[in-house]
């Protein structure tokens, strides 16, 4: 179907072949496969846009939490920790 956004070109190596067909038994489409890689991309992107939305939410909150002293951390315990044992003697 002619289009007036350029095009870009992606193999059906056996990785994508597989997910493709995953996808379709999991869900039932009927789409083409280039129909169903450009959903699933832009499904994808907006996936990942949200996840990096909320790590940084995650982040914020626990730096806010630490700050506000909010955030009780013992660091002599987790040092103590990481400190090598003597059981290998």
């Amino acid at each position: 179907m002619p289009s007036k956004h350029p095009r870009i070109a992606v193999t059906t190596d056996p990785e994508l072949a597989t997910a493709l067909e995953r996808v379709r038994v999991a869900t039932g489409t009927l789409e083409a496969d280039a129909t169903l890689v450009r959903r699933l991309a832009v499904a994808g992107a907006h996936a990942q846009l949200e996840a990096r939305d909320q790590r940084r939410e995650a982040a914020e909150k626990l730096l806010d939490a630490m700050d506000g002293g909010r955030f009780d951390l013992d660091l002599n315990a987790i040092d103590r920790l990481n400190q090598p044992t003597d059981s290998g003697r």
